[in-house]
């Protein structure tokens, strides 16, 4: 086995990861109307933000931002965003540890 396999491998045995996947499948089940809600106004608000001459720039905007604010204020994805960071956090550490021993070694 590959050092980068062995590595994920444990990476996927970790508990935060596993509650990761966890809160995902509740998130999309549960949340699926708040989901698809965001992705359209999201979707309007970069839309009419690349056009100057959009009408509504403004409405489309609150829309937009209502919607994030819906959806980012569920405790489940509060959970799932910080531990998304955290895991994000991990990666780039280990991966600046990677680079830094490749440096040293050339």
């Amino acid at each position: 086995m590959e050092y980068s396999e062995k590595y994920f491998n444990e990476l996927k045995d970790t508990s935060d990861f596993k509650r990761l996947l966890e809160l995902k499948k509740i998130i999309d089940d549960k949340y699926m109307k708040e989901i698809n809600s965001f992705k359209r106004c999201e979707e309007l608000y970069f839309e009419s933000k690349n056009n100057k001459y959009y009408p509504d720039k403004d409405g489309i905007r609150n829309k937009y931002l209502d919607a994030k604010k819906e959806l980012y204020n569920k405790e489940e994805v509060k959970e799932y965003l910080a531990i998304q960071a955290k895991l994000d956090e991990i990666l780039k550490n280990d991966f600046e540890d990677i680079k830094k021993s490749i440096s040293i070694e050339l």
